[in-house]
């Protein structure tokens, strides 16, 4: 589960991961009803004094609850699954985010919930998600190839150099179409300064004459 600490103000001041709940439909202890309630629009007298079972994902997102509560609650992906959220996008509506899959282990329950294509889908979406994910062990986990990272970069190329950076330098842009590269906005002398040269880009991406000139390349 995870479990943490509240400091003088109020506001979480640590989160650390702890030994997960080998029953994740466990009945919720006193602190994780409180971290559940923290900022949000429930009350600690209305958490102390509800049933388990009212605890489940209508009462979470009518209240606002969010990933950060629910992770500190002990409540993973798993433990969600019990408590009525079905589906990948439903963990995305309270909070859940591309930064939470990156730890494995979150990611490891979720995946085995929800399938990772339907987590691709849900998780996916943006360049942020993109740079995210890239070069964690989260990306093997999802199946996510560079490709499709750099495709959610597309007119972010600022995003897309982040995410060359996070995975293995010189080697990662093959099979990458060079047009998934030009519409990430790379260009010849960024490609260069993470470790892609001119035989590089040629020999992994494949481009045309007319994708070398728009990559920057003079012949």
């Amino acid at each position: 589960m995870w479990t943490g600490v509240f400091g003088e103000s109020g506001f979480f001041v640590v989160m650390i991961r702890a030994q997960r709940e080998s029953h994740p439909n466990k009945e919720l202890a006193i602190r994780a009803r409180l971290a559940i309630a923290h900022n949000t629009a429930l009350n600690t007298e209305t958490v102390l004094t509800m049933r388990d079972e009212e605890f489940n994902f209508r009462l979470f997102l009518s209240n606002g609850v969010k990933a950060t509560n629910l992770l500190v609650a002990g409540l993973g992906p798993a433990a969600l699954s019990q408590r009525g959220v079905e589906t990948a996008m439903q963990l995305r509506q309270l909070g859940f985010d591309a930064l939470q899959l990156c730890d494995p282990n979150v990611c490891n329950e979720a995946s085995t919930i929800f399938g990772s294509l339907e987590l691709k889908d849900a998780f996916m979406q943006t360049a942020a998600d993109a740079v995210a994910i890239a070069g964690s062990e989260s990306q093997h986990i999802l199946d996510v190839s560079v490709t499709e990272l750099l495709a959610m970069c597309a007119g972010y190329p600022g995003e897309a150099c982040a995410v060359l950076q996070q995975v293995p330098s010189g080697v990662s842009l093959r099979g990458v179409p060079a047009r998934v590269l030009l519409d990430a906005g790379l260009r010849a002398d960024t490609l260069k300064m993470l470790g892609y040269g001119f035989a590089a880009v040629v020999d992994q991406t494949a481009p045309t004459g007319t994708e070398l000139h728009k990559l920057g390349y003079r012949m």
